[in-house]
């Protein structure tokens, strides 16, 4: 044998390893191709359910579904994490961003179930100053809302620290100011101001219970929790 046989004989194994790597590669890229394709039809399948059950949805929700391979979990019937957003509206006109987390889904008999949920819902601070009436402004600092309104032609700010007592949100006021000047925040008209601004929380979603409140630069947000939460009608349900 001579060398250049020699030489070929020794290419052809690594050619043919290569090429069983770049096959190896092929069929694993589909399958990931075809797993991520599988969860985003029953994304869209849940999203358009979900769409379906909540009337304060003003569009389909986002959907996504965690857990890898998806074709495993959807046989076995379970996924370890389902991440729902979506933009509502309250009765009284509120725009809401809504943001739930699904924890251990799993088919139940007419639908699925989740073993825990938690979940935010965003309120604009401009939209809320806007239903307290014209020359009201509210914004958020150091966790504190800050109620800007003109009394006779100057300024009063009061800032309120926000607590939600049972499903009621509730403002103490800490600090206040006219025209620049400190004022007094027990001040009986400002205490009675702030408790008549208190409101109570609509009933959430999905039987989640508020379980605090917490106020940023733009916005208000609720926070709920919720335990064996039943989805009827998810994926394969009915």
């Amino acid at each position: 044998m001579n060398h250049r046989t020699a030489r070929a004989d020794a290419r052809r194994p690594r050619r043919t390893r290569r090429w069983a790597t770049a096959g190896a590669c092929a069929l694993l890229a589909g399958l990931v191709l075809a797993d991520r394709v599988a969860a985003g039809v029953a994304e869209g399948r849940m999203a358009d359910r979900i769409a379906a059950r909540q009337s304060a949805l003003v569009a389909a929700p986002s959907v996504s579904i965690g857990g890898f391979p998806f074709l495993w979990n959807a046989a076995s019937g379970t996924y370890p994490e389902v991440e729902v957003d979506g933009r509502a509206r309250t009765e009284d006109g509120l725009p809401v961003t809504a943001s739930v987390d699904l924890h251990e889904v799993s088919g139940t008999a007419g639908g699925y179930a989740a073993a825990g949920a938690r979940a935010e819902f965003k309120v604009p601070l401009d939209a809320l100053g806007a239903k307290r009436g014209p020359g009201v402004r509210l914004t958020g600092h150091d966790g504190r809302l800050n109620i800007t309104r003109t009394v006779m032609g100057v300024p009063l700010v009061v800032t309120a620290a926000l607590t939600l007592t049972g499903d009621t949100v509730t403002l103490e006021p800490t600090a206040a100011s006219l025209a620049g000047r400190p004022l007094d925040p027990a001040n009986p008209q400002i205490v009675a101001a702030l408790k008549a601004a208190e409101r109570k929380i609509p009933a959430l979603p999905l039987g989640l219970v508020p379980s605090g409140i917490s106020v940023d630069a733009g916005a208000v947000t609720v926070h709920g929790e919720a335990k064996d939460v039943r989805l009827p009608g998810l994926p394969g349900g009915a």
